[in-house]
């Protein structure tokens, strides 16, 4: 990026915080779209990020610029837009909604691909390069090895986040194709706290499935007796932290450019279903009590498995396994210069224990299962809102989806 100014989206997000913290330690020059309408109210979250990822003396070296992805123009006015246009040597798309929900299917499309296509509007024909973030999710229901170059091969998804996300790449696909923009494209697995202290800025998705397991193992912890779970011991999570993940993305940008191709940025060797069954089960559980994936869970289950069914029914394709993602592309451009790190108890240790340690809440006072999306990225969490009765019937200290923003 020959400028070193970069305009970055979702900056307050998971991905997006990170990355701004690697642009302000390599020396760019970052300009944030955040929608917050009050400047204080911005001020005051994109603090909270530079705290987080290391960088709190920086926040007057990040311009703030109030706009929005959804809206045409990017909310800005004509000359505004002429100015970006001229000063930027890039830009950094990573705002996007991440709800698994039916129930968000607009607000996906709208903000997943109506966002990309104002994102494009803004830069087709400019010279100015996009770099998108996008997700190894594209994949859907794919099995077997998926290449970076593939993107749509009749696959079914899981959820309208997967199918909006495939467009959303088609579309940049397409523009690059006719030759109207630069680009390249990043596809992350799934992103959880930073290697060494596990910090984030969102317990979403993945973390919901932690948090739960974290609290039935110490509702029954003078108790005996398994807890089981549907999953595929057998298949992956393909994790990986976010320090890496936004190193892996900015070290690419300059060896490669906008180069038109995909990186998949992910674990090499994904996570085993059984290995992450095997550090709850020695880091949460006590005396007999144990939690166990089974095929299925019959008419059997006892209240808490009814509760977990319940929970994680959005979540159930995943419990069962993912594609292996190939990685040629990323090996290419990184080299040995950025090792992945490694993924085992120790780490499921610290992002537990810094999600406990802010009781569950995400860097801008929300909770979580629930967290309210980030004013400039809409980012929805795992949807347990449905199923707060079946979980506080149990215990009250299980109905996760009550939790709000204050």
């Amino acid at each position: 990026m020959s400028d070193r100014s970069v305009l970055i989206t979702g900056a307050t997000g998971i991905m997006g915080s990170w990355v701004l913290g690697e642009a302000l330690a390599r020396g760019y020059r970052p300009v944030v779209l955040m929608r917050d309408a009050n400047p204080q109210r911005a001020r005051e979250r994109l603090t909270a990020v530079l705290r987080l990822n290391g960088h709190e003396t920086r926040l007057d070296d990040v311009r703030i610029l109030q706009g929005d992805t959804r809206s045409p123009n990017l909310g800005q006015s004509s000359a505004e837009i002429a100015s970006l246009r001229a000063s930027l040597g890039g830009m950094i798309h990573c705002a996007a909604c991440t709800s698994f929900g039916s129930d968000s299917d607009q607000e996906l499309w709208e903000t997943n691909v109506g966002g990309v296509k104002n994102v494009l509007a803004f830069l087709e024909g400019t010279g100015v390069p996009l770099y998108y973030v996008s997700t190894a999710y594209i994949a859907g229901r794919r099995r077997g090895r998926v290449l970076e170059t593939e993107l749509y091969r009749n696959q079914e998804f899981n959820n309208t986040y997967e199918r909006s996300k495939c467009e959303a790449e088609r579309l940049v696909r397409a523009s690059m194709a006719a030759g109207r923009l630069q680009a390249s494209i990043f596809r992350p697995g799934i992103i959880v706290g930073c290697t060494d202290q596990g910090r984030i800025t969102q317990f979403l998705n993945f973390y919901s499935f932690l948090r739960l397991l974290d609290i039935i193992a110490a509702r029954r912890k003078r108790e005996s007796g398994p807890v089981r779970i549907a999953a595929n011991p057998l298949g992956t999570k393909n994790l990986i932290p976010v320090d890496w993940t936004a190193k892996a993305l900015w070290q690419i940008v300059e060896a490669d450019g906008a180069s038109g191709h995909t990186y998949h940025l992910t674990n090499p060797k994904p996570v085993s279903h059984a290995s992450l069954l095997d550090w709850a089960n020695k880091i949460l559980c006590s005396k007999g009590m144990r939690f166990e994936f089974v095929d299925e869970v019959g008419a059997d289950a006892n209240g808490l498995e009814e509760a977990c069914r319940a929970a994680f029914s959005h979540y159930s394709p995943y419990l069962q396994g993912e594609p292996r993602f190939d990685r040629a592309n990323t090996d290419r451009a990184l080299g040995d210069s950025l090792p992945f790190p490694e993924i085992g108890p120790d780490l499921y240790v610290r992002l537990l224990s810094f999600a406990k340690g802010q009781r569950w809440r995400g860097i801008f006072g929300c909770k979580t299962a629930e967290v309210c999306a980030p004013k400039d990225a809409t980012i929805a969490p795992f949807p347990l809102a449905g199923k707060a009765p079946a979980l506080a019937s149990i215990d009250p200290s299980l109905e996760l989806a009550v939790a709000q923003c204050p």
